[in-house]
């Protein structure tokens, strides 16, 4: 036995002494497929982008800022509710709606290049010709740069917690069960500018509600001197964060349709629609 135990602990110190390199890696977790990010309003964008309106338009659009002017976050959790890069989801519905559109939300390499290429250490890896002369460095265009027409910003603006929320609970000889609805509010206000005259071309307010549903059930029973606790139920909670996505996509058709004065025909497949169909 001494011995067996002692050959036993001389192999496991033998395999936890191993380097690195020789130990077989742990093999990964791999969890659910990467999707492509859908809203319910995608599909009025879609219809957008292959309507006449739009391929025929010329209007050059772009996304400035959409800034989190609600100021709350969570000290103990995950820090800001409202995500970082707002505008980037208004600049991907966008896209989804077809418009043409220049980069305004993030010039910073774009700007970097034309400094270096004032300096002429800027090259493409051959020379350029202009005007019959070859140069060994990017030249700066005039006019090169595509301007906008129209530019959109605004904020989040509102954030409420607890909109409204709602349940029942019962438990009878510590079996008991229950119900809870809950929601809370988002909502941003978003503006369009022309560009050359600086007029406000449009200004909106937009909201959409984040819900959720908790149902559970739970028996506590005590055997002899121990207690025993048995919870089971579901829980479902839309994301904050996708629900801001989909209030910028609904604020983006919004924005191309009338902007770009869309007969409407699109406005079918807004999922608002469907319901006062149904209704």
């Amino acid at each position: 036995k001494y011995t067996v135990g002692v050959l036993v602990s001389a192999l496991v110190s033998g395999c936890e002494g191993l380097p690195p390199q020789l130990v077989q890696p742990e093999a990964p977790y791999n969890g659910a497929i990467p999707v492509t990010i859908d809203t319910p309003a995608d599909q009025a964008l879609e219809c957008l982008a292959g309507s006449s309106a739009v391929k025929r338009s010329r209007t050059v659009f772009a996304v400035h800022s959409i800034s989190d002017l609600t100021q709350k976050f969570s000290v103990d959790e995950d820090g800001p509710y409202v995500p970082r890069d707002t505008a980037g989801m208004l600049v991907t519905a966008l896209s989804k709606a077809g418009v043409k559109q220049v980069n305004r939300v993030n010039t910073v390499v774009t700007e970097f290049e034309i400094a270096r290429a004032r300096e002429q250490i800027l090259g493409d890896g051959q020379d350029a010709v202009v005007e019959g002369e070859r140069l060994p460095y990017r030249p700066l265009e005039r006019g090169a740069l595509l301007g906008s027409d129209l530019v959109i910003d605004g904020a989040v603006t509102q954030l409420d917690f607890n909109t409204y929320s709602g349940g029942t609970e019962a438990s009878l000889f510590g079996i008991g069960g229950g119900n809870r609805k809950f929601a809370l509010t988002v909502g941003a206000d978003i503006r369009v500018t022309d560009t050359r005259s600086t007029e406000l071309v449009m200004a909106e307010a937009y909201s959409k509600q984040a819900v959720g549903v908790e149902v559970y059930g739970s028996i506590f029973r005590f055997f002899d001197s121990e207690l025993f606790d048995v919870k089971i139920g579901s829980k479902s909670q839309e994301g904050l964060h996708s629900g801001i996505r989909w209030m910028l996509a609904e604020a983006a058709y919004n924005i191309v349709s009338t902007t770009l004065n869309h007969d409407g025909s699109c406005d079918r497949l807004l999922p608002k629609n469907y319901v006062e169909v149904a209704g």
